[in-house]
């Protein structure tokens, strides 16, 4: 078991261990689910990863960043 302090701006740091096994590096997000038995801080696997067979169709990237565009843009 880990330890670690939550700052006064409510930010802590997951332990080297925990990085390295579930692959957390900057800019990695993880989604917070609070159950009954308490807080699970789970990993969000990154789309560009799971594209596989249909990458030959298009860089994913670029997909996420035109659906953030017409998030942005309210699908006009």
């Amino acid at each position: 078991m880990s330890y670690s302090k939550i700052t006064k701006k409510g930010q802590t740091t997951i332990p080297v261990e925990y990085r390295r096994k579930y692959n957390l590096r900057e800019g990695s997000l993880v989604v917070f689910e609070e159950t009954e038995g308490g807080l699970i801080i789970r990993p969000v696997p990154d789309i560009a990863d799971s594209a596989g067979v249909l990458s030959k169709f298009a860089d994913p990237k670029e997909l996420i960043a035109e659906l953030i565009k017409a998030r942005e843009e309210g699908f006009r």
